[in-house]
């Protein structure tokens, strides 16, 4: 291979680093003999920094000028009920809802375990006593006031 006769300035600077060091040109052209040349190094001793995001650190800050944390935006508070689960043993368990909840999720965040077969009321399977009446726990939802349900009677 020939070698052009024009030269680039980082061509140039790879020239004179490798002369400087007291190689030839020739010689720095074999892969084991590379040598790298670098700036020399200024050390600080300074606190880490995060770059880019330095002047956005002070904008997630605490604002002490804040007041308490609002409701937002609700009108008002939504009622909190009891449920208080009764098992087949007469173990109980107590859950708080808000009416309109799916007694199912209610039921299976409190860890009480109902038998499901059908998941839409018409097996009886989950069947449970709710007040005077039954309900199946698959399809009902918790209603607007303190209640006991009974559950498992199937399992009798």
């Amino acid at each position: 291979r020939v070698m052009q006769q024009t030269r680039s300035p980082a061509m140039s600077f790879w020239l004179v680093a490798v002369t400087a060091v007291g190689l030839s040109p020739a010689a720095s052209l074999a892969p084991s003999s590379r040598v790298r040349v670098c700036a020399p190094s200024i050390h600080r001793a300074s606190l880490p920094s995060m770059g880019l995001f330095d002047n956005l650190k002070g904008a997630f800050a605490n604002d002490d000028t804040l007041t308490a944390r609002g409701n937002a935006g609700l009108s008002k508070e939504a009622t909190k009920r009891t449920i208080t689960w009764v098992g087949p043993t007469g173990k109980q368990k107590k859950s708080t809802v808000v009416a309109g909840q799916r007694l199912k999720d209610i039921a299976r965040g409190a860890g009480i375990p109902i038998k499901y077969d059908c998941s839409e009321g018409t097996c009886k399977t989950c069947e449970a006593q709710m007040g005077n009446g039954r309900v199946k726990i698959c399809v009902a939802k918790a209603i607007d006031k303190d209640i006991t349900i009974n559950y498992g009677l199937r399992q009798k």
